[in-house]
């Protein structure tokens, strides 16, 4: 699988650099990092990779707990939910999901709520973290498509939407998780 390196600056000169790669090193090193820029960096000013300081190899998952409570064990966050970084979803769902389950255990253990009020944590969270799951693998399949041919439509379109204040509105919304939506909450 093959497409556009993603090189972000970070502070001193240095760059983070991420690409999907078929068969990474476990460790890539500089040689293998100034190869994949070589192939599929930029043409008109080629990058050069002088050292690494720190690599890995990352791989992509998406998955979702059948459960979020077996008895008086309870799941959040990365526990719970796994999926790509794409959109940066993955702490807030986590935080929410703690912000959820913390209120129900306080009314439980603080309030004298019934025990069933615990029941209502994974009602309410697990169709949350469905619809993340599912957004983050659209969105990671869409930046990481191989064809030079979609690459390009998935550009143009990308391009068109973006003079569309609906479309960025309901991106923002979406990926905050501020969305008027009930099962987005």
């Amino acid at each position: 699988m093959e497409g556009d390196p993603v090189v972000a600056p970070l502070p001193g000169g240095r760059h983070r650099i991420v690409a999907t790669v078929d068969e990474a090193p476990k460790e890539p090193t500089a040689a293998d990092v100034q190869a994949l820029l070589d192939a599929r960096g930029p043409r008109r000013r080629p990058a050069l990779v002088e050292d690494v300081v720190w690599s890995s190899r990352f791989r992509v998952h998406h998955r979702l707990a059948a459960r979020y409570r077996a008895g008086r064990v309870f799941l959040a966050g990365d526990s719970a939910h796994v999926h790509s970084p794409a959109g940066g979803q993955g702490m807030n769902t986590g935080i929410q999901d703690a912000l959820n389950l913390a209120g129900k255990l306080a009314a439980v253990l603080g309030d004298g709520a019934p025990d069933s009020v615990l029941d209502e944590y994974e009602t309410e969270r697990r169709p949350v973290a469905e619809q993340v799951v599912a957004f983050t693998d659209r969105m990671t399949h869409v930046a990481t498509v191989g064809s030079p041919v979609l690459r390009g439509a998935r550009n143009t379109l990308l391009r068109t939407l973006d003079w569309i204040p609906a479309v960025h509105r309901t991106m923002a919304m979406n990926l905050s998780e501020l969305s008027t939506d009930p099962a987005r909450r």
